[in-house]
């Protein structure tokens, strides 16, 4: 894929987002492949919880940042095309996470846990959402829809 159209997704991409729970397929699926404990995620279903999610870019490098805890958001820096990194969120539990853009102009996240490696991939949709498609471990496909929030 070309620089020049890597930059102009990037800086669509660029920004905070809130995901639109009316357009979310397999959400508890997904929340428990991360392993979040079944009291939790049905409380995130029934009052659609959702963090504020942000995506920064700095040439090559990708700052992600979720504000589930407004005291100590996670964050993680990945570079594109470079091996895994090992990432330790708050919780201990470590997984590897890697990042490309694939022949499509579509941002590809490899995240590998104890459970299996999770593929997901990251485009923006004719209205401007972005719209993350995650195949799980299981060989299940999850679907989110974040809209862009300023």
């Amino acid at each position: 894929m070309e620089k020049k159209n890597m930059e102009q997704i990037a800086q669509q991409l660029n920004g905070r987002w809130k995901q639109d729970h009316s357009q979310n397929e397999n959400y508890d699926l997904f929340l428990r492949d991360l392993g979040v404990p079944w009291f939790f995620r049905k409380l995130v279903t029934l009052f659609k919880i959702s963090p504020v999610e942000e995506y920064i870019f700095t040439g090559d490098q990708i700052t992600y940042r979720q504000y589930a805890n407004r005291n100590r958001p996670f964050e993680m820096t990945l570079t594109v095309g470079q091996p895994p990194v090992t990432i330790t969120p708050a919780s201990g539990i470590s997984f590897q996470a890697q990042i490309s853009w694939d022949e499509y102009g579509r941002l590809v996240t490899r995240t590998r846990r104890a459970n299996g490696e999770a593929v997901q991939t990251g485009r923006i949709d004719s209205k401007g959402d972005l719209e993350l498609t995650t195949l799980l471990p299981t060989g299940k496909t999850c679907r989110r829809v974040l809209n862009k929030v300023q």
